[in-house]
């Protein structure tokens, strides 16, 4: 039996240990504990190289020699302390990140024995900060001859302006890494790092830049492909998962000179080595350099005449154009602007000043699609991050979100015609923008985003854990009420509606009064959603919204939507023109969401408070089921199970499917006595006991005549059951929700109350 965890307290935060015993390096021995012990040790060095940077790592968890496991994705078990974030190139994958001591010593629990970083941080991820060079030896070459090419490397950099700085590979060779600003992106920067090296592999032939190791036979390596987005390299002070328990070793150009192998320093030398010198890469980052082939732009000023009379500069935040230019040509910046109309402004950087497009219906995702694309003044460079409330009152008055930026590679540029590649964050597409009269243009796309496309892949919703309480931390949640109706996701594609439930059927027909699309602003958009019907007194009537899905035929659903009418509550949004938006935090998914969506009668936003305990107690008095807390700066997880959304309720409620019914007695005769309650498992029914309490006589003859109607099974489940002789098995077509006291030790049910019922979509 393995031995029960323990919890530590590190800066404040409670840690699970595991395995504490377990050898990871079987030749040493090192254990697990020893190496939590120097990720303890080592994290004040070691998090200035890796804070920020989202993490690949290499897991260990029966000690070297054995299975490994490459993860790029957040382990399931992950705690919600540990920060994540999703990349603007895979959104498939929830990437960890190490900000703090706490956080590296999970990784070290995790038997995470090599933690490789990327070359950006999350504050700005398209725009590397350092650049590596790794120098890979054959394998039968000496570390000598590589300490040699990598000082004639340090000598050939510095004079490019450059301050390289060294670190043992842990394994073979060495790691050159320079500090660069963080102003260009990946593309720029592996081409500049490409051309520095065939220029020095030209007077070292022993150098060489092919992968291939039949073509490079008795050369190094110059492993500069580390340096792509997403692409990571071991961090420094990071183990490898070799024997002998070596570290990637950052030095001092010295001490490097002095060292004999790239597997020098174990985790003990390594810090003896911290103790006695401090980190050798101190004020790393204060020498970042620029590009040497990139120029940093001076300051220079150009007046806009058009652009600064529509503008009064003491009241709107805007950038005036007396401010200085900054480096924008072949950029571009998409705004979405919430002015008297919601539109998009696209600004492409040209002769130091954007050129400026409104676009009432934001840039096509279609291939061919063409939109009208209104010419307005040109605008200084710093608009290029220019977000704002621009007052009422002014020129455009109204809120302005930079909703995507990055560069642009030109085709054709001309006066009346551009033909350009725009590569941002979330587009990465061509179009042509042509004039067609005065001031009207109309913008092209010229191939389709398959990868963008709003119904190429459906959207699970995420789904929430239950909470017993307020969040302690209140000030980093935001409340909603809880409804008590349908989840769906709300999809728009130009005309096309669907509306479809959690089972991922299209509900739309049954709910004709969210056909029209036209409250939602944009052509495109993906909304999460409750439907809800209400009673005189404003509270959802569960029962009135289930009976209103599982309508049929235009009358009976017209008449219903009359008589029972539902109402659509937004609370946010995943998709919008061609930008999927789970990789950002909910404050800015409700910002675009008011944006977008026209609030009316039947179609509403679900009201946000900050006031946690207020909110709970006005919905306990109303009698509702309960709140929502939410992170406010939580990304979203589609199908995921999450507690950056906690459910509260009032009491403890638990949905199940029914499977079967006793029959009754006493003034129950005719009807069932109870309710056989399970849910499914790995494949199987686990049973959850029944529940006989909670109905007034109406509805238990309204469920007898709905479980009549049931086809009856043999035994679903294996269990032994109370009134087993008096059971009748029915598929389990319908599901109910209870409140209870507790789980029992086999998980049945303490004390259940039925609450409601309904069938499967």
């Amino acid at each position: 039996m393995p031995p029960k965890p323990i919890y530590t307290e590190i800066e404040g935060q409670r840690v699970k240990l595991t395995n504490l015993e377990k050898v990871l390096y079987p030749f040493q021995p090192y254990t697990k504990a020893e190496v939590i012990q120097y990720m303890l040790e080592v994290a004040p060095f070691m998090l200035p190289y890796v804070k920020g940077r989202p993490l690949t790592l290499i897991r260990f968890p029966d000690g070297i020699g054995n299975k490994t496991f490459y993860t790029k994705n957040k382990p399931s078990w992950t705690p919600d302390w540990i920060p994540t974030v999703y990349l603007p190139w895979d959104e498939d994958n929830e990437y960890l990140l190490a900000n703090a001591t706490p956080h590296l010593v999970w990784l070290a629990n995790l038997a995470a024995l090599e933690v490789h970083i990327m070359n950006s941080t999350i504050s700005d991820i398209q725009y590397p900060d350092q650049f590596v060079i790794d120098l890979d030896p054959p394998e039968d070459q000496d570390f000598q001859s590589v300490k040699e090419i990598a000082f004639k490397l340090k000598e050939f950099l510095e004079q490019y302006g450059y301050h390289p700085f060294a670190k043992l590979s842990g394994g073979k060779g060495i790691h050159i890494l320079v500090p660069i600003l963080a102003k260009w992106e990946y593309d720029t920067m592996t081409a500049a790092v490409k051309e520095l090296m065939k220029e020095f592999i030209k007077t070292h032939p022993q150098t060489t830049l092919s992968i291939s190791k039949t073509k490079r036979t008795d050369k190094i390596l110059l492993d500069i492909y580390r340096n792509h987005p997403g692409n990571t390299t071991v961090a420094p002070y990071s183990l490898r998962g070799k024997e002998g328990a070596p570290i990637s070793m950052p030095l001092t150009w010295e001490d490097l000179e002095n060292t004999k192998a790239a597997q020098a320093y174990n985790l003990t030398a390594a810090l003896d080595y911290l103790k006695k010198n401090g980190d050798p890469w101190k004020g790393f980052f204060d020498k970042a350099v620029k590009l040497h082939n990139q120029e940093v732009a001076k300051a220079v000023v150009i007046p806009l005449n058009e652009y600064a009379a529509k503008r009064d500069f003491d009241k709107t935040d805007e950038p005036s154009d007396a401010e200085e230019v900054i480096a924008v040509n072949d950029r571009f910046v998409i705004h979405l602007h919430h002015a008297t109309r919601l539109h998009y402004d696209l600004r492409l950087g040209v002769n130091k000043v954007l050129k400026s497009w409104a676009i009432p219906k934001g840039l096509p995702v279609e291939k061919d699609v063409k939109r009208l694309a209104i010419k307005t003044e040109d605008h200084p460079a710093k608009y290029i991050d220019f977000e704002g409330t621009i007052p009422k009152e002014e020129y455009g008055g109204g809120q302005m979100w930079v909703f995507d930026t990055g560069k642009i590679e030109w085709i054709q540029k001309g006066k009346t015609k551009y033909k350009f590649r725009l590569i941002g964050k979330s587009i990465d597409a061509t179009f042509s923008l042509y004039r067609i009269k005065k001031d009207e243009w109309m913008i092209q796309r010229n191939e389709t985003a398959e990868n963008l496309l709003i119904y190429k892949h459906k959207i699970q919703p995420m789904l929430c854990e239950a909470a017993q309480a307020i969040p302690a931390k209140k000030e980093d949640y935001e409340f909603e009420i809880k409804w008590d109706g349908i989840r769906v996701l709300y999809y728009k594609n130009g005309d096309d509606i669907q509306l479809i439930s959690r089972s991922g059927r299209n509900i739309i027909e049954q709910f004709p009064e969210f056909q029209d699309g036209k409250f939602i602003r944009v052509q495109k958009a993906i909304l999460d959603c409750e439907i809800v019907c209400l009673d005189e007194q404003g509270k959802p009537v569960f029962s009135d919204v289930i009976s209103r899905m599982h309508r049929a035929g235009k009358t009976s659903i017209a008449n219903a939507s009359k008589t029972k009418p539902a109402y659509l509550y937004a609370f946010d949004c995943l998709y919008l023109d061609g930008k999927k938006l789970i990789s950002l935090p909910l404050t800015r998914r409700k910002e675009w969401l008011h944006a977008i969506y026209k609030k009316g009668n039947a179609t509403r936003i679900s009201d946000t408070f900050e006031d946690g305990n207020q909110i709970f107690e006005a919905a306990k008095s109303m009698g509702l089921e309960g709140i929502m807390a939410k992170r406010k700066k939580s990304q979203y997880y589609p199908g995921n199970r999450s507690d950056v959304w906690k459910k509260i309720k009032f009491t403890r409620t638990f949905e199940c499917h029914i499977i079967g019914y006793t029959k009754g007695k006493g003034d129950r005769t005719d009807i069932f006595g109870a309710l056989h309650l399970a849910n499914p498992e790995d494949g199987k029914w686990k049973y959850h006991g029944k529940v006989g309490t909670g109905f007034d006589q109406a509805k238990m003859k309204e469920i007898w005549q709905q479980l009549l109607q049931l086809e009856t099974i043999s035994k679903p489940i294996s269990e032994l059951v109370e009134e087993e002789s008096k059971t009748t098995w029915i598929i389990p077509q319908y599901l109910c929700e209870v409140t209870y006291a507790s789980f029992s030790s086999n998980d049945t049910l303490r004390e259940p109350v039925f609450v409601k019922l309904w069938q499967k979509d």
